[in-house]
């Protein structure tokens, strides 16, 4: 029996207006994604044939089975990052020696498991996002909901421009409301999800929307719970990449306040410190400008001698090698490198050498620099 053939039997015939139905429809759920996830080789069929009756029963009233549709809508997008490229057998029931019409056909030629999915986004995006925009929506159909999203955008990068709107209202509520026990790993969800619509989507089709998201986010960022926090700080490192260069904002100089409050924290989480000495290192990369004009104290605490430092040093190797912080900032940098080479362990020392080697490179810039204007003032 064909994927189309189960489909069919047991979505068409069942209802939910059936009492018991839910239980079935269920049930043919979990075997589409038997057979979804071991038979790659008809991926380009199941996208044609299955994949829009699963997108019509993203609604499905019975919150069980809304979920097993979407999980099993997850397994066809891994299939589809693993075995998308790769051409799908002939169908074994053609006679030998026989070539096949359907197969000279232009449609053939040209379908495939991402342009089917690709035309499909729109249906499957907003049959999704409105299963989520309600209030009333529990915490495991929001992560079930955003997990599909996460999905889908590894699959299909910069697919949900259409749906900036909806992503913001709807992550806004979830982040505005206070991480419980039940609820923490929602918003992770979330965040993480962020990261990456900021990371896959051109700027302008979310710069409208940060006004509303920034402000949340930077509440995310003063959370009790260190994976919230440093998720959030990962979100903004992706927002400012996508974003850069970027100008100065409300937003970029709260930032930079809460890396500082994190960096000078002595019982800072060691995670959240290290996703704030990236965020830094994104901060001078990405808004040069803003930063160069604040106190730059937060080198004081990235440059410290307790502790571990393998970050910190990474930190350092990455702004030298891509932004001219100053001389001052340079000499000092080497003397604080010098000082952990001298007492570091083996394990240490390969990154040490690499910060080194970049900052002396850096160094040696500047004094060619200088030379060259004392030789065109003499």
């Amino acid at each position: 029996m064909s994927c189309s053939t189960i489909n069919y039997a047991f979505f068409a015939r069942y209802s939910d207006d059936e009492d018991t139905s839910y239980k079935i429809r269920r049930s043919a759920t979990k075997l589409l994604a038997g057979v979804i996830g071991t038979r790659p080789d008809r991926l380009t069929r199941t996208y044609r044939d299955i994949s829009p009756v699963l997108i019509s029963r993203f609604g499905d009233r019975e919150e069980t089975v809304r979920l097993e549709v979407w999980a099993t809508y997850v397994v066809l997008l891994k299939q589809t990052v693993l075995y998308g490229g790769i051409p799908e057998n002939k169908d074994d029931s053609s006679p030998r020696g026989k070539r096949k019409r359907d197969s000279e056909a232009p449609m053939d030629t040209e379908e495939n498991p991402y342009t089917l999915l690709k035309s499909q986004v729109p249906a499957l995006s907003k049959a999704l996002l409105s299963q989520l925009k309600s209030s009333k929506t529990p915490p495991t159909v929001l992560q079930a909901g955003f997990g599909l999203l996460h999905a889908l955008l590894t699959v299909l990068p910069g697919s949900l421009a259409t749906q900036v709107s909806l992503i913001t209202s709807t992550s806004k509520s979830i982040l505005l409301a206070a991480p419980s026990t039940s609820t923490s790993t929602l918003h992770l969800t979330c965040l993480s999800f962020l990261a990456l619509f900021f990371a896959t989507h051109a700027p302008s089709t979310f710069s409208s929307s940060l006004p509303i998201l920034t402000p949340v986010l930077l509440k995310s960022l003063a959370e009790r719970h260190p994976k919230i926090a440093s998720e959030s700080f990962r979100v903004f490192s992706a927002l400012l990449n996508s974003l850069k260069p970027v100008k100065a904002d409300d937003w970029t100089v709260a930032l930079y306040n809460q890396a500082i409050n994190r960096l000078s924290s002595h019982d800072t989480d060691a995670e959240v410190r290290a996703c704030a000495e990236d965020c830094v290192a994104d901060l001078w990369i990405c808004a040069g400008d803003v930063v160069r004009a604040l106190d730059k104290k937060e080198w004081e605490y990235i440059c410290r001698t307790s502790g571990k430092t393998e970050n910190a040093v990474r930190t350092i190797t990455k702004v030298a090698r891509e932004v001219v912080v100053g001389d001052d900032w340079v000499n000092g940098c080497i003397a604080w490198v010098m000082g952990l080479l001298k007492k570091s362990g083996r394990t240490g020392k390969v990154e040490i050498f690499g910060a080194l080697d970049v900052l002396l490179k850096r160094f040696v810039c500047s004094l060619t620099i200088l030379c060259n204007l004392w030789l065109n003032v003499n």
